[in-house]
């Protein structure tokens, strides 16, 4: 089933879509498949993040802000405001895939979809498309530490294998919305160098508006710009994965028992 949307956005808005997304979920009679939704415009972006508290959704802005200012000397000068939402949509990304099981997304109890609105205020379209697939789903948990990453490759492999499924995809999912998934460089220095940048674009301090604590309303940023989810290929019977890369949760919080899932799907074809 495929849908166009429309949302009315305010400039620096972050409406929540999570209901509608459910709404058309259930519409579409789906009980095992693939969610994937996203938003055409190049000044509008895709999260995954808590919205239940309107105050971290203005740190969020705030940080991009910060770390993308409006500025008069883009080389694409339609206005600042256009050019910088050009960037800071490219950074956070414009689109999203999400597990539906038993008829509902997998999402966890501290997470929503949120439009991320860099100029307006518009009527934004958002587009979605419910796919029914007959998923293998696996989960696992596990136990994390303050900016802390935790290697899940071996794990995915496993999952691949277990499945049976020799053609197709394998799609990451984390339940929090402070914590990452990413692909990236798993050795121990190359670690330290990511999880030290992140900190430098958005560093755990005590301004933040949202006040639960400091590296909660940090983190919830950081999970933003790193996102929550990665598909990848799977392809005879292997994850397709580079040889120095590896898949691994990153906790902007912690120490907290985390949850993840990967599901493999088949190749329709």
């Amino acid at each position: 089933m495929f849908r166009r949307e429309c949302i009315e956005t305010e400039f620096k808005g972050c409406p929540s879509i999570t209901q509608r997304l459910n709404e058309l979920v259930e519409e579409s009679g789906v009980q095992e498949g693939l969610c994937i939704v996203s938003v055409p415009e190049l000044t509008t972006a895709l999260c995954i993040t808590s919205f239940w508290d309107k105050r971290g959704l203005d740190d969020l802005m705030d940080e991009i802000d910060r770390n993308f200012p409006a500025r008069v000397n883009y080389k694409s000068q339609i206005t600042p405001f256009d050019s910088a939402g050009n960037v800071k949509a490219a950074a956070v990304g414009r689109s999203l895939t999400l597990l539906v099981h038993g008829g509902k997304l997998i999402l966890g109890s501290s997470q929503g979809v949120v439009v991320l609105e860099f100029d307006g205020p518009r009527e934004r379209p958002f587009e979605v498309q419910i796919l029914e697939r007959d998923l293998k789903l696996y989960k696992t948990g596990i136990k994390t530490r303050y900016m802390g990453m935790c290697n899940m490759t071996e794990w995915v492999r496993s999952c691949v294998k277990s499945s049976g499924i020799t053609e197709g995809i394998c799609h990451i999912s984390q339940l929090h919305s402070t914590a990452g998934i990413l692909l990236c460089d798993t050795s121990e220095k190359g670690a330290s160098d990511i999880m030290g940048d992140i900190e430098k674009m958005v560093p755990t301090r005590a301004d933040f508006k949202h006040r639960e604590t400091a590296s909660d309303a940090g983190g919830h940023v950081k999970t933003a710009l790193t996102g929550s989810q990665i598909s990848l290929p799977v392809h005879d019977g292997e994850l397709v994965i580079g040889e120095r890369q590896g898949i691994v949760f990153a906790d902007f919080d912690g120490p907290r028992p985390r949850t993840v899932y990967a599901a493999v799907v088949a190749d329709q074809a």
